[in-house]
């Protein structure tokens, strides 16, 4: 079996999300105001950024966290279930410990062999990304709020948020702040140099927003694992209208 059949089952529809949940109003997108995106680090000690923007991609919150509890908080007092759409970062595991193998999963996410048993045996999705991921979005299906996974590595590409610097450095958030305004349409972003944990965040709250904005098929694709955790696979960013 492959890695992609292990990690992403299948690919699904929005149709079929309601089909499966019926009147859950979770799948009601059009009763979806704010759109969340997390870019979670794979411990607790490690900042945490969020993002949360509106149907016309107006930034509504900003934050960084550390705590599980106080992210399931947040989203609790932002607005109620129905009406929110979560993006989630996967962070990649730390108790891997090759340099290498860190670049390969960032990379080549849907497929990983372990070189250590003569590259037959694929690694589960729990040996190559952190458990807390995992147990966040369980809690945050939980409250009945509408969560999905996705790969900002990927999502970055697909956007074409392409920039000459080192992501994390002044110069590369700085770059990377006026590529979202520019590309993503991302309004009221602030003056001031946001962390990058933010500005990932960022790219989530976006990549949620997409789901009821965009065209399915064109824009995204959503995929279900085999513990039924879904997952969205942006293909391009939407054209922002000419300006007359």
């Amino acid at each position: 079996m492959s890695a992609s059949s292990i990690y992403l089952k299948h690919e699904i529809t929005i149709k079929d999300l309601g089909l499966k949940f019926g009147a859950d109003p979770r799948v009601s997108l059009t009763n979806k105001w704010l759109f969340v995106g997390i870019d979670m680090a794979p411990i607790e000690s490690l900042e945490t950024g969020i993002t949360v923007i509106d149907r016309d991609r107006r930034i509504v919150r900003m934050d960084k966290m550390n705590d599980d509890d106080q992210l399931l908080l947040f989203l609790e007092n932002l607005a109620p279930p129905e009406n929110l759409i979560v993006a989630l970062d996967v962070p990649k595991s730390l108790s891997i410990p090759s340099k290498w193998r860190q670049q390969q999963i960032k990379m080549h996410p849907l497929r990983i062999e372990d070189e250590l048993e003569n590259m037959t045996r694929e690694l589960v999705p729990t040996d190559r990304y952190a458990q807390r991921a995992k147990d966040f979005y369980d809690a945050v299906t939980a409250k009945n709020i509408l969560i999905f996974s996705f790969f900002t590595a990927h999502a970055k590409l697909r956007y074409e948020l392409n920039i000459p610097y080192r992501h994390r450095s002044p110069q590369g958030c700085r770059a990377m702040q006026a590529l979202m305004k520019q590309r993503l349409g991302i309004q009221d972003i602030p003056a001031n140099l946001a962390p990058s944990s933010v500005l990932d965040a960022m790219i989530g709250a976006y990549t949620a927003w997409i789901v009821c904005k965009g065209k399915e098929g064109e824009h995204f694709k959503v995929f279900q694992d085999d513990e039924n955790r879904l997952y969205l696979d942006p293909l391009k960013r939407t054209r922002l209208p000419k300006k007359r």
